[in-house]
């Protein structure tokens, strides 16, 4: 939690992440095996989903770090699917409390995934989130635009990772956050 001050820099950011989807969308839509819907209008699609709990760090900025912890749900995108289906959204939410702050999280990130073999994948993409923060002196909800990325190992249902996650908040208040997120998580495939 800080006071929130000027800084153009990432104030730009959320305009520059919309405007990159925004120009992608019509692009993608003309990308020959692009899937619209494909939980509605595929009858191949599968969730394939993962349910995991997460153990991370958030770092403010500036403020002080919090332990965290949470759950994470992942399954392949029904929204739009790529034509090697490698989109994932992972939709993620962790708790923390330090000092009489406490921090509610709630993310969700399309993430394009790239196979590595024996069970390894990377994955990156841009991811929303809000961020309730209830300090002694005020209590916000702040809405957040950033990027996510993580590493995952699946070995039959068991799977493990790693990611790391930043957002630019929206100051409210008084209140701002900005935070980066790393963290690991250990679940299962269903």
């Amino acid at each position: 939690m800080k006071i929130a001050t000027a800084r153009p820099s990432v104030s730009l950011l959320p305009a520059l992440l919309a405007a990159l989807v925004i120009t992608a969308a019509p692009a993608a839509q003309a990308a020959d095996g692009w899937q619209w819907l494909p939980a509605l209008n595929d009858p191949a699609w599968k969730p394939d989903a993962t349910l995991a709990l997460t153990g991370s760090r958030i770092d403010p900025d500036p403020g002080r770090s919090a332990n965290a912890w949470g759950l994470e749900l992942a399954l392949q995108c029904g929204l739009m699917q790529t034509p090697d289906r490698r989109i994932r959204t992972h939709l993620n939410y962790s708790h923390a409390s330090r000092e009489g702050t406490r921090f509610d999280t709630l993310t969700l990130s399309p993430r394009y995934t790239v196979p590595l073999g024996d069970g390894l994948s990377i994955g990156a993409g841009p991811s929303l989130g809000l961020f309730r923060v209830e300090a002694p002196s005020a209590a916000r909800t702040l809405p957040g635009l950033g990027v996510a990325a993580g590493l995952n190992w699946r070995i039959g249902a068991l799977l493990t990772g790693v990611d790391v996650g930043w957002h630019g908040t929206r100051e409210r208040g008084g209140l701002d956050q900005d935070p980066l997120t790393v963290g690991a998580k250990i679940g299962f495939s269903f």
